[in-house]
């Protein structure tokens, strides 16, 4: 049986595109419609070329697909729309089923996880006028809990500082977290946002812009926030204008009161159901250090974070409720790789066809970590590009950790963004628990640790100001060549650790295709890119 689950819409305010293909209970292929247009987020935009790919990779066409998997259940006319799409573009339409968005990001989670009992948490603006889902996984069930609806939303609670902050909504949310480290003071948002017994008021109708028949939501290019948020907090942020300690207090506030809300939510159905492990999907599931703070509590045993927490990994959801309605048992997922890959023969045509030369090395790993331990700045292309928003070592710019400078010449030459912006490491999963506190296996980069404090002058530009780290873990078993890349750096410093951060610069998808990568190695401070076996210099 093949499902293909597919997120994305004909609206701009339907983003995040991309879709997937099962054969059975396995992943077959899975891909962002961003990185094919090389548009952020592709907002607007079903994902035509995501789809080409899925059905590519499993030669098949779309007549062999059995039923279609959308991440929307609400809207009799999307589907009648995504079914005419498809009998458009692609010649057929198999049936299309709709899943409830938040239903959809819950099983993206927990179906494709190792557990067999968890809370889950799908928590974002909203889908299906739902904001904020809590259910509890038992065995093969997904059994609601509590359906909190929209606009009372912690992704708009968030969305709306984000704004104030002089950041874009929808996509600069990671920006306020990282700010939030520098902050010193609280603020009281308490009039924003409340919580207790199993829910939470989000005070909308006071500081939102109204929104109605007559007032549709505001676009993003407009603010959603009203006179009585500036009058509370003060001007906004211009996007052009420097960021004081009072913006770093607020986004610390922010952050402060979000990770005490789904503690607290958290914590509630923990009681009601004696479940010890957490499942968390959707948007907010992106905030790494409000995923660590979950972890900390005294009753989790363990927790999984969707890789793809946003609604790209909806269409995963889609795709694998709709098996386990069929009774079709799943594997669960056991990393992302799922995108395009080249042959060393196509990395060399796309070099000929720029009129560029590259170097053949027999050995990429152990070349790359040289170059790293030389202080050298490596775009890293190899194998199958990775699906969700993290580079995990595929699509990858990598760098010497212990070099103190290195995050200020990452920021300000490479990836051209805000110097406060951290930067993650990868670091062998073997050696997690010697570098960082409590350290395990986290091969998705969703959970922040502290760094060990014998480490962190070691680890000087992957050290956050507040101690932390946000840690790609990297197994033998998953990808052998970037683990053998870090084991060659470990042997020449001592280190089992390299920076990892995507390869992009700011404003860009990441790379899916040589072309990409050698576009952002000629318009960055990058000093090598090696594709494959191919080595390219400047």
């Amino acid at each position: 049986m093949y499902v293909l689950g597919i997120s994305g819409g004909f609206r701009a305010g339907q983003h995040e595109s991309s879709a997937v293909l099962f054969e059975n209970g396995k992943i077959v292929a899975a891909a962002e419609e961003e990185r094919f247009i090389r548009f952020k987020h592709a907002p607007g935009k079903m994902p035509e070329n995501a789809i080409r790919f899925c059905l590519g990779t499993a030669g098949i066409t779309m007549k062999e697909v059995d039923v279609v998997g959308v991440n929307v259940a609400n809207s009799k006319e999307t589907i009648e729309r995504v079914g005419d799409f498809l009998r458009f573009r692609f010649g057929y339409s198999p049936e299309v089923r709709g899943v409830l968005h938040y239903v959809a990001h819950a099983a993206s989670v927990y179906r494709l996880s190792a557990f067999d009992d968890s809370l889950i948490m799908s928590a974002d603006v909203s889908g299906d006028s739902v904001s904020t889902f809590i259910a509890h996984g038992k065995g093969k069930e997904i059994v609601p809990l509590c359906t909190i609806k929209r606009p009372n939303s912690l992704g708009l609670f968030y969305s709306m500082i984000t704004q104030h902050l002089g950041f874009f909504r929808d996509n600069d949310e990671y920006k306020v977290m990282g700010l939030a480290s520098y902050g010193k003071n609280e603020v009281d948002l308490s009039s924003l946002l409340k919580w207790g017994n199993g829910s939470y008021e989000f005070n909308y109708k006071d500081f939102m812009k109204e929104v109605g028949p007559q007032s549709p939501f505001p676009s993003k290019q407009e603010a959603i926030f009203s006179q009585k948020l500036i009058d509370l907090l003060g001007k906004p942020r211009l996007a052009s204008e420097p960021i004081e300690q009072r913006h770093k207090d607020l986004a610390y506030s922010a952050q402060k009161m979000l990770e005490r809300c789904v503690c607290d939510l958290l914590t509630y159905y923990h009681e009601k159901t004696g479940s010890r492990r957490v499942s968390i999907a959707g948007g907010v599931g992106l905030n790494c250090v409000m995923n660590h703070r979950i972890r900390s509590l005294t009753w989790v045993d363990d927790i999984i974070i969707q890789p793809a927490s946003s609604d790209a990994g909806s269409s995963i959801g889609a795709a694998v409720e709709i098996l386990a309605e069929a009774g079709i048992d799943l594997e669960p997922l056991k990393h992302v790789y799922l995108g395009p890959s080249f042959t060393d023969e196509e990395i060399e045509a796309s070099l000929k066809s720029y009129g560029l030369k590259g170097e053949w090395v027999d050995d990429p790993s152990a070349y790359a970590a040289e170059q790293i331990a030389d202080g050298k700045i490596i775009a890293w292309f190899q194998g199958r590009m990775e699906f969700g928003p993290r580079a995990l070592g595929n699509r990858s710019i990598l760098a010497n950790p212990q070099d103190p400078d290195m995050k200020e010449k990452l920021n300000a030459t490479i990836k051209f963004r805000e110097d406060f912006r951290p930067f993650a490491p990868a670091v062998l999963e073997e050696r997690a628990a010697d570098c960082f506190e409590d350290g395990c296996s986290a091969p998705y980069m969703t959970m922040t640790f502290d760094v060990r404090d014998d480490w962190k002058k070691r680890l000087a530009s992957i050290t956050h100001i507040d101690g932390t780290a946000r840690i790609q873990t990297v197994s033998k078993a998953t990808n052998p060549l970037f683990h053998r890349l870090i084991s060659a750096f470990e042997e020449i410093t001592g280190i089992p650790v390299v920076i990892n951060t995507s390869l992009n610069v700011k404003g860009q998808p990441i790379c899916l295709a040589p072309r990409d990568a050698i576009w952002t190695f000629f318009g960055s401070g990058i000093d090598r890119l090696v594709m494959g076996h191919w080595v390219l210099k400047k």
